[in-house]
């Protein structure tokens, strides 16, 4: 017994030695087959964090498992990833792989993988990785059923990601949270397959519309697996699309080229309620509670073979709703008569068979009816279109029978228009061969929402259609205080509805009255604050947008200043709101101004205008712009009239605000006289002149030429007259706001005497008046001021030396002092004779 025992321990201590070291051994050879072969058939870099391969995992099976695989793409997709595995794990018995006939697959996990797939402008995709290869062709053989097979007992996806972009089509779709569990007997010819899956979130876009939000997906079915033809017929099944339940019945074939498919889909519940199954989750407090009425039919029918894109198989969809209602908990109105019927068909083959028909979509609000109709045909080679939209909507009640909680509403849409044409007469600008006619009013419209700093009020509004523009009869418009009128025309609107190609118009625009300040919006709730914390945000002017505007605004409010008669051109186009010659008065002149607001870049806005203003008052200048305020300080303390001419170009930052280091540009500013009193450069330089005349000043002949770059305001030397004197001014300032002027000035000896008291008693406070440099620096709100004296003092030290030779001079020529000296010099001859 101890002998067998041993053997015993013997034959199972070399059993797991095997188990062991045999994935150990194979493992390099496989990894190195593996990648070899992965290389010769792939453009793509694949990689893998960890191989791995047991026994001991599934004995007695061979488990093969890849660790954060990978499969990225070349070229023009270097870097993007096609597909990432958190694992991908093979299972396979190992004696039915070494009985060599019928290989038994156990398991196939994709655990966690992403996949995203892409389609470039160009028609690329980037699962397009199978390199290209010339092969001999292989002659076919005949086999007899005992070959060798594969058969598979499990196929798993574990919380799939799944992303589709195609930018030919503009089309985005994602598929997030995505479950599968398949099972059954996949070696018999005959089996039956059970199928579990479950999406968590489904979103499908096309041109920025999305059609699917959120959808929620669950499927259990049993299908009955016919492997010798490849024919998969469904049995019992269940569909959940969010709560609307489904029911299929049918087959799908696996062909050589596409599949083969006879599938019927309808809706278990017949109910109207059953539409509001669609809605997401995440929305679903939006209906709790919801009463409906009504039938409900949803059928959809394929038959036929699916190869690709453009080779169909015939498909049929029905979506009818018979007299619907519905009406929210604690409103007192219903929407009533919901009659919808669509119709999507297509015979089979080209995707331009398919015909969509809107037969008939019919609802009535309160009193209001209201019907809309549309067919679609042949979408891909010429889409040929007819309908129309009939009745009115009253807004108000709307709001009676829809929460609308987010905002208020009210008014009366009324529409009678009809379409009936196709995209090639589009095309070829042959509007007179197109049907578009109609006419749409609005009559007291009112719209409020706290997205909107003011309300919108409309009270009245009147367009009709023509094939080839829309004339706006009238607009007017109130938006908070301010009031706007249009008339005029739009045309190309067919082309920019159907195609996204510009849409053109000349409009005529007055107001009376236009507060600008309303319309702006802060990023943050508004506090009490002495700062102002209003911020605008850039706005971009859609490039496909060719519109001029006569416009005319009799009172403008903005910021602090009030313009009026402002009249002009105002060209939107290109990306960009250009302003032609538009002349305005205020602050008791005039201004003309030119250039252009453009964000054809919106990465980079900017902003490039001439202005010409023609004597404009000073001190109303600094109380009604607060960033010349913020810049001169001073001009709060001035009196004036100015005039200018200059240019201005900036990058413009999120918030609309200058760019300060892309500031460009210069002029002229000029003006007759400008008086100052009380402002802190002249109370800084009464002090230090010891004089309060300095206090007031009035500077006469100002010609100031000036640039803006690197930041600041570079002023050229110019020459005011000041106290019936003239000086000279330079310097700079940074719109930081830092100062660096020198103020090159006569001042008189009696205003310096004290400051050159340092010469002595030889310094005389009578004669022509001393250059004194007065150095301005700091900032606007603090400025530091000081004097440099050198050039007076140089002055002073010449006029004590020619007054100290004069005075030698005299000295000399005084008869006495002459005779002294000749005593003196006497006394010293008569010594050195003895």
């Amino acid at each position: 017994m101890k002998k067998f025992f041993k053997i015993f321990a013997i034959v199972i201590g070399l059993l797991l030695a095997v188990i062991i070291i045999t994935p150990i051994a194979l493992k390099g050879k496989i990894e190195t087959i593996a990648k070899k072969e992965i290389n010769k058939q792939l453009n793509a870099q694949v990689n893998w964090e960890k191989l791995s391969l047991s026994l001991l995992k599934n004995f007695p099976s061979l488990s093969v498992s890849m660790i954060d695989l990978s499969v990225a793409g070349t070229q023009q997709f270097e870097g993007d990833t096609l597909v990432l595995f958190k694992e991908l794990l093979l299972s396979v018995d190992l004696l039915s792989a070494i009985g060599g006939n019928n290989i038994e697959v156990e398991t196939i996990l994709l655990d966690q993988p992403v996949i995203h797939a892409r389609v470039l402008a160009d028609s690329t995709a980037n699962w397009d990785i199978m390199k290209t290869t010339e092969e001999a062709p292989v002659e076919e053989t005949e086999t007899s059923s005992g070959d060798f097979t594969i058969s598979l007992n499990n196929f798993e996806i574990r919380n799939a990601q799944v992303a589709y972009d195609d930018a030919t089509m503009d089309f985005n779709t994602s598929i997030n949270g995505f479950n599968m569990l398949m099972n059954g007997d996949f070696s018999a010819e005959s089996t039956d397959l059970n199928l579990n899956a479950s999406i968590e979130k489904v979103d499908v876009a096309m041109e920025g519309i999305k059609y699917l939000n959120g959808l929620k997906v669950q499927l259990d079915a049993e299908m009955l697996a016919d492997l010798n033809n490849m024919v998969f017929t469904f049995k019992e099944n269940n569909l959940l699309l969010n709560r609307l339940n489904l029911a299929f019945d049918g087959s799908v074939t696996l062909l050589e080229e596409g599949y083969g498919l006879d599938v019927k889909l309808a809706t278990k519940n017949t109910d109207f309620d059953a539409v509001l199954g669609l809605i997401p989750d995440a929305y679903i407090n939006y209906i709790e509670g919801v009463k409906t009425k009504g039938l409900l039919a949803l059928e959809a029918v394929t038959k036929g073979v699916y190869i690709d894109a453009d080779n169909l198989p015939a498909f049929n969809l029905i979506f009818k709703v018979e007299q619907g209602h519905l009406q929210y908990p604690d409103l007192p109105k219903a929407i009533e008569d919901i009659n919808i019927d669509l119709l999507v068909d297509n015979k089979g083959g080209s995707p331009d068979n398919t015909i969509t028909e809107i037969k008939k979509f019919h609802f009535a609000l309160g009193k209001n009816p209201f019907d809309a109709s549309f067919l679609v045909k042949t979408p891909v080679s010429n889409a040929t279109y007819k309908g129309g939209m009939y009745g009115k909507i009253d807004l108000a009640s709307l709001k009676e029978a829809i929460p609308l909680d987010s905002f208020d509403i009210k008014g009366i849409i009324d529409a009678n228009i009809s379409v009936d044409g196709d995209m090639k007469t589009i095309e070829e600008e042959a509007y007179e061969n197109i049907q578009a006619n109609g006419i749409l009013t609005l009559e007291n419209f009112y719209y409020a929402s706290k997205d909107l700093p003011q309300a919108v009020d409309i009270p009245s509004a009147s367009m009709k259609f023509s094939p080839k523009a829309i004339i706006l009869e009238k607009f007017d418009c109130n938006i908070g205080k301010s009031d706007f009128k249009l008339k005029g025309k739009v045309e190309n609107y067919l082309p920019y509805v159907f195609k996204d190609e510009t849409i053109k118009g000349v409009l005529t625009h007055h107001s009376n009255f236009v507060d600008v300040n309303e319309f702006l919006t802060a990023e943050e709730p508004v506090v009490e604050s002495e700062e102002d914390t209003t911020e605008l945000q850039t706005v971009e002017v859609p490039q496909n947008i060719d519109f001029e505007f006569i416009s005319s605004f009799d009172r403008i409010l903005y910021d602090k200043l009030t313009i009026r008669d402002a009249k002009g051109k105002i060209i939107v186009k290109d990306g960009a709101i250009k302003l032609d010659g538009m002349g305005m008065n205020l602050l008791e002149g005039r201004i003309i101004m030119a250039g252009q607001y453009n964000t054809r870049d919106i990465q980079k806005p900017f902003a490039d205008f001439t202005f010409k203003a023609t004597d404009i008052d000073l001190t109303k200048t600094a109380y009604s712009f607060s960033v010349i305020d913020s810049l001169m300080p001073i001009a709060k303390s001035s009196k004036g009239k100015i005039s200018a001419k200059f240019n201005y170009n900036s990058l413009l930052d999120e918030h609309m605000s200058p760019v300060i280091s892309s500031i460009t540009g210069g002029g002229n500013l000029f003006s007759k006289a400008i008086e100052v009193s009380n402002s802190k450069v002249l109370n800084g330089m009464a002090s230090l002149l010891n004089n309060d005349k300095y206090k007031k000043m009035k500077a006469e002949d100002i010609d100031v030429n000036f640039i803006m770059a690197d930041g600041k305001i570079i002023v050229k030397p110019f020459q005011p007259k000041v106290f019936g004197k003239k000086l000279t001014v330079s310097g700079e300032q940074g719109f930081d706001q830092s100062l660096n002027y020198t103020i090159k000035t006569p001042v008189s000896r009696q205003d310096i005497a004290g400051a050159l008291g340092f010469l002595g008693s030889g310094f005389s406070d009578s004669g022509s008046d001393y250059m004194v440099d007065v150095i301005i620096k700091g900032t606007a709100k603090d400025p530091k001021m000081s004097l440099d004296l050198s050039e007076a003092t140089k002055q002073a030290e010449k006029e004590i030396g020619k007054e100290a030779e004069k005075v030698i001079k005299d000295v000399l020529e005084d008869e006495n002092v002459k005779n002294a000296v000749d005593d003196f010099f006497k006394s010293l001859g008569k010594k050195k004779k003895k």
